[in-house]
């Protein structure tokens, strides 16, 4: 039956737009993504006191912002910062010679990159932009200061 499941979904996604979403009999949500991949997220209720632990503290925040992070970690998202490649760069510092490795977004459910913050879709899932900064470096000064998603879903780095 799991093999049946498999080939359908690899037909579907054939003819799916970019991060189609399915739901599977059982309930379960299923991306289908445009380069004929596909992620399967299980649903269900979600224990948000365990969640905010691993958290990043450090910076104020609200309940609905705890919450949206509470509810994009659940999906898998992580936040990479930032961080200085070159000797002269730093945070806050506007010298456009200066080196930075790219900050980036990584969804360990389902193995996608994201250069943008994910957005919840109209399935309740968090989806990004499918692209990947990871490995790769700017020039041109220090980088805008992280929303407070990236922050809560980052474990280091940042201007804090």
């Amino acid at each position: 039956m799991k093999k049946v499941l498999i080939i359908f979904f690899t037909v579907i996604s054939f003819f799916a737009f970019s991060e189609e979403i399915v739901t599977s009999k059982n309930g379960n949500k299923i991306i289908l993504y445009d380069d004929h991949t596909w992620a399967e997220y299980k649903t269900g209720s979600v224990d948000y006191s365990s969640l905010k632990e691993q958290l990043r503290s450090g910076r104020k925040s609200t309940e609905q912002e705890i919450g949206t992070a509470c509810e994009m970690l659940s999906q898998g998202w992580k936040y990479t910062m930032p961080r200085p490649k070159s000797a002269k760069a730093g945070w806050g510092i506007s010298d456009g010679r200066t080196t930075w490795w790219y900050g980036y977004w990584y969804n360990s459910k389902t193995s996608q990159y994201s250069r943008t913050t994910p957005e919840k879709s109209a399935s309740g899932l968090y989806l990004g932009d499918n692209r990947n900064n990871a490995g790769s470096w700017r020039n041109g000064g220090s980088p805008s200061e992280p929303d407070i998603y990236m922050f809560l879903l980052s474990d280091s780095g940042g201007p804090y």
